[in-house]
């Protein structure tokens, strides 16, 4: 079996995997809004050019991509008062590529009411997933990873934990061609009071290609994903595009297709020695109001 034909193979096996998935309704909803400021501006079209720590939430075979260790911070304030942090580091130890993620979402003060009237208190509601990577080189072409997370969820007084695993792969067709393909979120949860929470799994698969802009010193990314939530039985197209000018300074765009409130994501970059600060802005309709994601990577080279 040659190269082609062995990731060939293991997508076939991802995507088996993701057809036999439970396509019941899912809860932790935390796990599909993705990590990183340069993905949301972006479109999140990143299975294929995750290459910092929010690998660790879109492919974990993606480390392979990251040249040295990385630690990434984020901070998003969601629409509906909810917000989510997460903190990324990657490194490697001989031929593996190792990578830790801990992202934590909650929605602060809602509101408590058992009879009409004021509310009688508030309370909040908090999830939390922490996952190792691993990441390995099987050719100078193709690389797979895989990941595994302790999850955490918590509404009112009730909390519950569960284990689960994601899976990838990524193929390098030459330095500016990579192929990526990833299954998320495979595991259980335990019972939240008398029901346990399905966990949403995310099916990826795409391609990037980056090519020099001569003319004007810059670097040209571009993306492109499909991405399928089994809970939900739907398919989405994700589009993204990065300028990044002398690895100074880079622009950003994505679009989203098949989402009832969103479509279209911006956002920038900025680069100084080992620190990069990213934002991203993504606009809601139906009144929900837009995302605002930060985020700061720190890169070790």
């Amino acid at each position: 079996m040659n190269r082609t034909s062995l990731f060939a193979a293991i997508l076939l096996l991802i995507c088996s995997v993701s057809l036999h998935a439970q396509t019941g309704s899912a809860g932790l909803s935390f796990l599909k809004t993705g990590v990183g400021a340069r993905s949301f501006g972006m479109g999140e079209a990143s299975v294929a050019s995750a290459a910092d720590p929010s690998s660790v939430y879109y492919n974990p075979a993606a480390l392979t991509l990251v040249n040295a260790p990385q630690i990434l911070l984020m901070h998003q304030a969601w629409i509906q008062d909810a917000h989510t942090e997460f903190i990324g580091a990657t490194t490697s130890a001989g031929a593996l590529h190792l990578g830790l993620g801990v992202v934590s979402a909650a929605v602060d003060d809602i509101e408590v009411r058992t009879v009409p009237g004021e509310a009688q208190s508030t309370f909040s509601s908090r999830n939390a997933s922490i996952g190792l990577s691993a990441a390995v080189d099987l050719s100078s072409e193709l690389s797979v990873g895989a990941t595994g997370k302790m999850l955490y969820e918590k509404i009112f007084v009730d909390e519950a934990t569960g284990f689960a695993v994601d899976l990838g792969g990524i193929y390098r067709f030459d330095s500016s061609l990579t192929f990526g393909a990833s299954l998320s979120n495979l595991g259980s949860m335990n019972e939240l009071r008398n029901e346990a929470s399905t966990l949403p799994t995310i099916f990826r698969a795409g391609g990037s290609y980056r090519t020099p802009l001569q003319a004007i010193d810059a670097m040209l990314t571009t993306s492109a994903d499909i991405v399928s939530v089994g809970s939900e039985g739907k398919t989405h197209l994700h589009l993204g595009a990065e300028a990044e000018y002398r690895r100074l300074f880079a622009l950003r765009a994505g679009y989203q297709s098949g989402y009832d409130s969103r479509s279209i994501a911006l956002g920038f970059g900025l680069r100084q020695g080992m620190l990069r600060f990213d934002y991203a802005f993504v606009p809601f309709s139906r009144d929900l109001g837009s995302t605002h994601t930060l985020a700061l990577l720190f890169s070790f080279e």
